[in-house]
């Protein structure tokens, strides 16, 4: 049997266009300087559409409450997206370290900067780190399957398609499915690292 994972420090992981750090007090203004749109609230999932108030939720006191930290001894590990000086989404791995691998979710708040190969570099560096100095087994991930853009930028980045959770999110237009998607390290590392693949601690 392998030993669990060791868990590193968080990272802060610099791409050619963008920046992978923890949260800070700047980011609820970039976040309140874009409103909430309808591909953002899909990709959140059918609670949001059901249950949130996107109006209750795009507010400082709300936002401040739910800006999640880094928690390496957990396997948690969280990064704003920062492109030209300012935070533009969020990335995320959350780590099962006895199974040696990581649960992967990013998401782009501002939508004119989707679709510009931004989300692309994200994961990549993310991966980058997961396989590399992570030392993780296989990476993986739900997406919504109609979210073509994402999934574009998933296969780009090695991730292949295996399965499909049928109808099992109920959104107020009807049940929607998920696709199961993962990529592992031996798959990868064929594919070569983005940039240096360097990350500072």
């Amino acid at each position: 049997m392998l030993d669990p994972l060791a868990l590193p420090g968080f990272p802060v992981l610099r791409g050619e266009r963008v920046l992978l750090r923890a949260a800070q007090e700047s980011d609820l203004d970039d976040r309140l300087a874009h409103p909430i749109d309808p591909e953002e609230e899909d990709g959140y999932g059918s609670a949001w559409r059901r249950e949130w108030d996107g109006r209750e939720y795009h507010a400082r006191d709300r936002l401040k409450a739910m800006q999640w930290l880094p928690h390496p001894d957990w396997g948690v590990y969280p990064w704003s997206v920062v492109h030209d000086g300012h935070c533009i989404g969020q990335a995320q791995l959350n780590v099962d370290a006895d199974q040696h691998r990581a649960v992967y979710s990013v998401g782009l708040f501002v939508a004119a900067l989707r679709g510009r190969g931004l989300g692309r570099e994200t994961t990549r560096l993310v991966l980058d780190w997961a396989f590399g100095p992570l030392a993780a087994h296989r990476v993986e991930l739900e997406v919504l399957a109609t979210n073509q853009r994402a999934i574009r930028c998933y296969e780009a980045c090695g991730f292949r398609h295996e399965g499909t959770r049928r109808e099992c999110q109920l959104y107020p237009d009807g049940w929607k499915d998920f696709h199961v998607m993962g990529v592992l390290r031996a798959e990868y590392g064929t594919r070569g690292p983005l940039g240096d693949g360097t990350a500072t601690i």
